[in-house]
């Protein structure tokens, strides 16, 4: 009859087993992180670019929370700089024209870019978990210490972005353009 006394005590140990992990520690319920959590937030100075950067441009349209992630809604663009950028902005009738010192018409494109948009198509993509923003020191307000929807919100207004993807297809990089 004593071996009954010990029951609920090794039932107690046994539950309180189910809640400890292989290294004898006490369990914590992990809330999952979502992008507008991520501390990779920072500016940088301004490069000079011969070439555009790798990466989708992109005008950000909208920033939103849904099932319980960050989206953004975006609109994919080219930018085209040097002899790509003079092509697009003549076909479309945008390039200046100009006599050299010889008389002969020459072409160009303000500050050296061109920003094409064929297509109009706009785009839901997730933020990754570990979303890096990398914004233009002087051009983006200052960074909070964590991204949020809200700042996000505040840079996109008439701002170009290059995203960069991860391997599920989740934007994981988004970096502001530099626009003279």
């Amino acid at each position: 009859m004593k071996q009954f006394n010990y029951w609920p005590a090794a039932l107690l140990i046994l539950l309180a087993g189910c809640n400890l992990d292989e290294n004898n520690t006490h369990k914590t319920t992990s809330h999952k992180t979502h992008a507008t959590d991520s501390p990779r937030v920072k500016t940088e100075a301004v490069v000079p670019q011969s070439a555009p950067e790798k990466g989708q441009y992109c005008n950000i349209v909208k920033v939103y929370d849904q099932d319980g992630a960050t989206w953004i809604d975006a609109d994919y663009v080219q930018f085209l700089m040097g002899d790509a950028a003079i092509a697009a902005a003549r076909k479309k009738g945008d390039a200046e024209r100009d006599i050299n010192k010889k008389g002969d018409t020459v072409w160009s494109v303000p500050d050296d870019y061109y920003v094409l948009n064929e297509n109009k198509k706009i785009r839901a993509l997730k933020l990754a978990d570990d979303i890096e923003f990398i914004g233009v020191q002087d051009m983006t307000p200052a960074p909070p210490a964590k991204l949020t929807v809200k700042y996000l919100r505040s840079v996109i207004k008439d701002n170009l972005f290059i995203l960069s993807f991860n391997s599920n297809g989740e934007v994981n990089r988004i970096k502001q353009q530099f626009i003279p």
